[in-house]
């Protein structure tokens, strides 16, 4: 299967999605042939890796700083959004979640619960892994990616994740784009410049990064938990707060 980023889903949401897993979306296969070239327009128009940067829907200037300093970096540049504060030399726990996945709903507020748990001891982060077969999934992305821009990535996050029913199933470009401007406006965003980070065609970037990334290091569906980029194997949303932190920590060898 193509990696998301190479079909005309941004803000436009054209494919169905397919059945689930019991505790996880996604399968070995639908990851397999994500491309590093891969890109995507931000206003929906069909793209392809030299185009994908110059679109009539993407006009608007790149994310602003905030986005960049919001998340956390290391020697490749950039390990995912931080939960809690970086600890230099310690292990690295990093959810790859789908904001349209229904067991990342579950997962992730555990997940948060365990990084304040392991604050000062391990960093914590979220990367995202939108599948092929939610529809929506990097238009929710590139959501929390604006709304990072204004220092709400957690609080939008948990919007969608929250609302789900309500907007995985809009396949009209304009009705999506609505949905998620009327969610920063009660978020206390500023929507002209939500809107603006939201078709910016920089905006993917970091999202398209992370996704390639799970690829690499083996993810085969969401939630994927990893320490130190190696896939944790027997974690999922059924897995409880405890379950996680012990499991981190005998992970990255942390007594």
């Amino acid at each position: 299967m193509t990696s998301p980023f190479t079909r005309r889903a941004l803000l436009i949401g054209a494919l169905p999605a397919a059945a689930l897993g019991l505790s996880a979306c996604g399968s070995g296969s639908s990851q397999s042939s994500a491309s590093a070239s891969a890109s995507a327009s931000a206003g929906g128009s069909a793209s392809t890796a030299a185009s994908a940067s110059a679109t009539a829907n993407a006009s608007a200037s790149a994310a602003p700083s905030a986005s960049v300093s919001a998340s956390a970096t290391a020697d490749d540049g950039y390990v995912g959004y931080r939960l809690n504060r970086e600890v230099p030399g310690a292990g690295t726990a990093t959810l790859y979640t789908d904001y349209q996945c229904p067991y990342c709903a579950k997962a992730e507020p555990k997940f948060e619960e365990a990084a304040k748990k392991l604050d000062g001891i391990m960093n914590v982060t979220v990367r995202n892994m939108p599948l092929n077969m939610h529809a929506n999934a990097v238009p929710a992305a590139l959501a929390v990616q604006a709304a990072e821009a204004q220092g709400k990535h957690l609080e939008m996050a948990d919007k969608l994740f929250a609302t789900q029913n309500d907007w995985k199933g809009i396949s009209e470009r304009d009705k999506l784009r609505t949905r998620f401007n009327d969610y920063a406006k009660e978020l206390g965003l500023n929507t002209e410049e939500f809107n603006k980070v939201l078709v910016a065609s920089d905006t993917i970037k970091p999202i398209q990064r992370d996704y390639e990334h799970a690829v690499k290091i083996g993810a085969k569906g969401t939630p994927t938990f990893a320490v130190n980029d190696k896939v944790i194997e027997g974690l999922d949303s059924s897995s409880s707060v405890d379950d996680l932190v012990s499991t981190f920590k005998r992970e990255a060898g942390v007594k």
